[in-house]
């Protein structure tokens, strides 16, 4: 990639001037060679900048939402790179380089095969480091769990499972995500949510629950795949991208308001459903930093599995985004 200056490389973006002034404070961050700063706070090497310019054709500006949408009801400021970088969030180094998935049990049944297997190949390419699978984690009456009033479905307490969940952390484990078929909520006066993260003890978990079509009709959840809608395919894209913003979190990552990306918040399921299944420049940067992989070795990597399930359109983004950085080589 020819020499191009951080100034040029947005200049691609657009020539709006009024555009282009929105931009670089964000990207700026983004884009700094960490290991310079902030001594000399260059920009990254030229060959690494053509994989963080957000051209429009693959990367969108965060939109507002509907009324009852995440930022709508949640303040939040976002996370530039050297933000993050600050925050002294926990890298994969030395022993503790893997992922853990552990599937939980409450009053319901585990997460079937047919679902782990897939999200966890799809984990370990998203990732880009190991991931391994623990045997399933039965619990009983010890966490604090109510019925839902609004969808009269058996809840535990997400924060409680958490700490539980703490001295189960193998060490070699970059973090343990939890998975399970119930449904969830982190304190008394919300209804419900899909995942929560304790950063501190690298533990994270996510509930499947309301992805399925039967959600609601029952007080324990029940997972019948004859009678899904959109079949197994739906549920793994939701519970890859639930996973991957959750374990997102436990690199440090907060919520994206820059782009639409796969760490935006969301509040309910046709948002999260909404969220692409990709980073946006900004997150994707950290978590490359975090990793160390090769960018677009993962995305071909990613290909393969989204095109089993039959997600076209999120193989075309990784075709087109790969071909597009093959032609930025050139200039």
């Amino acid at each position: 990639m020819a020499k191009r200056s951080l100034e040029q490389a947005i200049g691609i973006i657009t020539e709006s001037e009024e555009t282009r002034s929105s931009i670089p404070r964000v990207l700026r961050y983004a884009l700094i060679n960490t290991e310079s700063y902030p001594n000399k706070g260059k920009d990254l090497p030229d060959d690494f900048v053509k994989y963080f310019i957000p051209e429009s054709e693959w990367f969108e500006k965060k939109k507002r939402g509907k009324k009852n949408d995440w930022m709508q009801c949640q303040k939040e400021s976002g996370q530039t790179f050297i933000q993050w970088q600050r925050s002294g969030s926990s890298l994969p180094f030395g022993r503790r380089t893997t992922i853990y998935l552990i599937p939980l049990a409450f009053n319901e049944d585990s997460i079937p095969k047919e679902i782990l297997d897939p999200i966890k190949a799809f984990a370990a390419v998203f990732f880009q480091i190991p991931v391994k699978v623990m045997r399933t984690k039965k619990f009983n009456k010890e966490v604090p769990n109510r019925i839902n009033e609004n969808s009269n479905t058996y809840q535990v307490d997400a924060g409680k499972v958490l700490e539980i969940m703490k001295p189960l952390v193998p060490s070699d484990a970059f973090c343990v995500a939890g998975i399970t078929m119930c449904d969830l909520y982190p304190t008394e006066s919300w209804n419900f949510v899909f995942g929560l993260a304790n950063l501190a003890g690298n533990c994270g978990i996510y509930s499947l629950a309301r992805y399925l079509s039967n959600f609601g009709k029952t007080q324990t959840t029940v997972y019948e795949p004859t009678s899904e809608e959109g079949g197994i395919s739906t549920i793994f894209k939701r519970a890859c991208k639930t996973m991957c913003h959750e374990i997102g979190h436990m690199f440090g990552l907060k919520h994206c308001v820059f782009y639409e990306c796969l760490m935006n918040g969301s509040n309910h399921l046709e948002e999260s459903d909404g969220r692409p299944l990709f980073l946006c420049p900004v997150c994707l940067r950290k978590l490359q930093y975090s990793c160390k992989f090769d960018i677009e070795e993962r995305y071909r990597q990613m290909i393969p599995i989204l095109e089993d399930f039959g997600f076209k359109d999120d193989s075309k983004w990784l075709k087109t985004r790969l071909a597009r950085l093959e032609t930025l080589k050139k200039d």
